[in-house]
């Protein structure tokens, strides 16, 4: 029986798979004091061959769990490790003053406010809060939306590079179907609102009852989104513009402190 070693355990099973450990063995390279590697850094903490090293990262990176910064040759921990694991986590605690001040604005506004990573094609909600006169609008913490047709989806797009973006189209088409056309169109209205003005609306694209206006927050090679959403009637394409927007930019420049320092999130 073949025996796989990693430190001092010893692993016997005609099942274990050589190369999902391995997977595990490149992600426990990093930690707080290794936030950052080289794939000759990983190679050299796994013992691995640099060539398999090199495989096993583009995969990671393609899965989200590590990514790489631009305009280097370094790797950290992406965000898509969050997606794997979020649901062993019975109480995330995004950090009490944040909390507060997410909680102020869902409040003010009747509204909910979410906090979105990227997973896939889709944004997974890793923290929200509810006014308290407000109806239930959006979705729970753990709930999926997909990205061709939300705004935490498109406040994600708006921070890629072009060749990024264009990478994804296919398959962004792929996800809003015969509403593409029209979606398409709208999204690059809303960059261009993104540009000028730090945030974007989807009113009733995604949930027709439903408006939503939302702020990408760029941390290190990261990117997460920040959402309000409410009924329609309670907040119009109007308000969401002049008051809303405006207030959910101050507070993404709040708490972007907190996500980088990555003590905040639980």
């Amino acid at each position: 029986m073949t025996v796989h070693k990693r430190g001092d355990k010893d692993y016997k099973s005609s099942e274990f798979v050589i190369a999902l450990a391995r997977g595990f063995e490149v992600l426990r390279c990093f930690d707080a004091k290794q936030r950052d590697l080289t794939t000759m850094d990983i190679a050299k903490a796994t013992g691995l061959p640099q060539s398999t090293v090199w495989r096993l990262c583009n995969t990671l990176v393609e899965l989200g769990c590590l990514v790489r910064h631009p305009d280097s040759d370094r790797l950290s921990i992406g965000l898509g490790l969050l997606g794997f694991g979020y649901s062993a986590l019975p109480s995330p605690d995004l950090g009490e003053l944040a909390t507060i001040e997410m909680k102020r604005l869902a409040d003010e506004f009747h509204a909910g406010v979410s906090l979105c990573i990227p997973d896939k094609l889709d944004m997974l909600i890793v923290k929200r809060v509810r006014g308290n006169e407000g109806l239930l609008s959006g979705g729970a913490v753990g709930t999926r939306v997909p990205m061709a047709r939300s705004a935490a989806g498109w406040a994600y797009l708006a921070t890629l590079p072009a060749a990024d973006l264009a990478e994804l189209s296919g398959k962004l088409e792929q996800q809003a179907g015969d509403k593409w056309i029209e979606v398409r169109g709208i999204i690059e209205d809303e960059f261009r609102r993104y540009k000028e003005k730090g945030f974007l609306v989807n009113a009733g694209v995604y949930r027709p009852e439903i408006n939503y206006v939302s702020v990408p927050i760029i941390v290190d090679a990261n990117v997460y989104t920040l959402h309000c959403s409410a009924l329609a009637s309670v907040l119009p394409p109007s308000k969401l513009k002049d008051e809303v927007g405006p207030r959910l930019v101050a507070l993404a420049a709040r708490m972007r402190p907190g996500l980088a320092r990555n003590d905040e999130i639980y």
